[in-house]
């Protein structure tokens, strides 16, 4: 009785009883229509708050949680309405988890969805293999996002998923081009998409970000280009993570790009708000101009300049990594490699490119003394 008194005290609203089992713990609460009703049985004090959690909002909001509305309807019927505020892609990779990875939920009622279930999900996810890891977490992002939204409207009192833990992040080996094997790629590369090979490995742009340029985005005078928007297959959206940003780049690849528009204006008048990579008709560019292709870049052009070159298949993502890899081999720290990149938190680029980062750390000592003592010449060493 007096743990009861206690537990009543606290505002818990939760009572242990004993058993022959041993305690067991219960709660009251008010149905929808107002009538009193208990709940017993409970092994913990926390398995009960749970329950009594979910039925009091369940009662709250007027017994909605009994609906027969299935998990596949809600989500579509929920990934439709988010349509005007994701971009094509992400509601497209929204589509294909609701559709494939999350299959088995969607027969499911949406109110009979349980955390043990997701779990329980997710480790079958991981034993089949079909996915990596990363797709898993993604497709447990979109399934998160939408019960958030059908709490949000009352049909759960609780999100089952929202404290399932995603799976480690794995380490995965990027490839890149290697210093000496830089010059061969650009050699190896055709006259059309050696400026924008230049480009990518000078600033680590992705390709759908260096497509989307213009003329105007490139700041000659302080030699940055202004990362603005990305490609998309339907016209141009936001940057990944809607983060624009400032890329800086060297008097080569600068020398490049004042190249690449003198014989633009010189043959073809190129406009200012013009696409800095466009595409070509006959050797001049298409009347309007208009962008180059991403999938022409990626599956041809791309892969003809390594199979040219004698080098390694690796994709053309890879030219980001080249440039990530070949600041960090000169020994710019990763601060600037991130802000290069674009990455939102400098943990991601520790994550990605942290065991680069040791071949200027092993002189960062012995520059230091210098800097404070002078040349092992110069200086007397104590005795």
């Amino acid at each position: 009785m007096a743990r009861e008194r206690h537990a009543a005290r606290s505002g818990e609203g939760i009572y242990p009883y004993e058993t022959r089992q041993g305690t067991r713990y219960y709660f009251k609460y008010r149905k929808s229509d107002g009538r009193s009703a208990t709940r017993r049985g409970f092994a913990s004090p926390r398995a009960a708050r749970r329950e009594r959690e979910r039925v009091v909002v369940s009662a709250a909001i007027g017994g909605q949680t009994s609906s027969t509305e299935t998990f596949g309807e809600f989500f579509d019927a929920w990934l439709q309405n988010r349509r005007p505020y994701l971009e094509p892609g992400t509601h497209s990779d929204y589509e294909v988890h609701g559709r494939k990875r999350l299959a088995n939920f969607r027969p499911i009622k949406l109110t009979k969805l349980s955390t043990p279930a997701v779990e329980a999900w997710l480790a079958q996810s991981v034993d089949e293999g079909r996915y990596a890891p990363k797709t898993i977490n993604n497709a447990l992002a979109a399934l998160v996002a939408c019960l958030n939204d059908a709490c949000r409207k009352g049909k759960l009192a609780r999100n089952p998923a929202a404290g399932v833990q995603r799976l480690p992040a794995t380490h995965v080996e990027r490839d890149y081009l290697r210093l000496d094997e830089i010059p061969r790629y650009l050699d190896a590369c055709m006259p059309i998409y050696r400026p924008l090979a230049e480009l990518l490995i000078a600033t680590g742009m992705r390709i759908s970000e260096a497509i989307a340029l213009t003329w105007h985005d490139v700041d000659f005078e302080n030699s940055a280009v202004r990362v603005l928007r990305s490609g998309k297959a339907d016209g141009d959206g936001s940057t990944k993570g809607d983060r624009y940003r400032s890329v800086d780049f060297g008097p080569r690849a600068g020398g490049v790009l004042r190249d690449l528009k003198a014989r633009q204006q010189e043959h073809d008048g190129a406009a200012e708000h013009g696409p800095v990579f466009a595409r070509t008709v006959g050797g001049r560019l298409s009347a309007p101009p208009k962008r180059m292709d991403r999938n022409t870049v990626t599956r041809s052009w791309h892969k003809s300049a390594l199979q040219d070159a004698g080098l390694r298949d690796m994709p053309l993502h890879s030219l980001r990594h080249t440039a990530a890899a070949a600041w960090l081999t000169t020994g710019k720290p990763l601060m600037y490699v991130q802000r290069q990149l674009g990455h939102a938190s400098i943990t991601t680029t520790e994550h990605c490119y942290g065991h680069l980062e040791t071949s200027f750390l092993k002189s960062a000592a012995a520059e230091t003394e210098v800097a404070i003592w002078g040349t092992p010449e110069s200086r007397a060493v104590p005795g």
